[in-house]
């Protein structure tokens, strides 16, 4: 039977943990998905709507290398950037 080692007690883990800590992850901010036929991509024009599968006030994805990590709220910072308040942490059991 195999035993789940923290890193803190394998010296393999905790020896390359700084390493990969600087390894660059991409993240995104999924607001919903919607699939579209081609022909649909090409008639898009200034002013078109493509409404999303979400709705004002769901959470919304976030994403690290295309893999669901977390969920959480649209916020606006001070300086008017976007950003998100993790409300929920996805397993990855999940």
């Amino acid at each position: 039977m195999s035993e789940t080692v923290s890193s803190s007690e394998n010296p393999f883990l905790a020896e390359r943990r700084p390493r990969i800590m600087d390894i660059p992850v991409n993240v995104q901010v999924v607001l919903g998905n919607k699939r579209l036929p081609m022909a649909a991509l090409f008639d898009l024009s200034r002013g078109s709507v493509i409404e999303f599968d979400k709705k004002v006030g769901e959470p919304i994805d976030l994403m690290a290398n295309e893999r669901l990590i977390a969920r959480g709220e649209i916020q606006i910072t001070d300086d008017g950037r976007l950003s998100i308040s993790i409300t929920e942490i996805v397993s990855s059991s999940s």
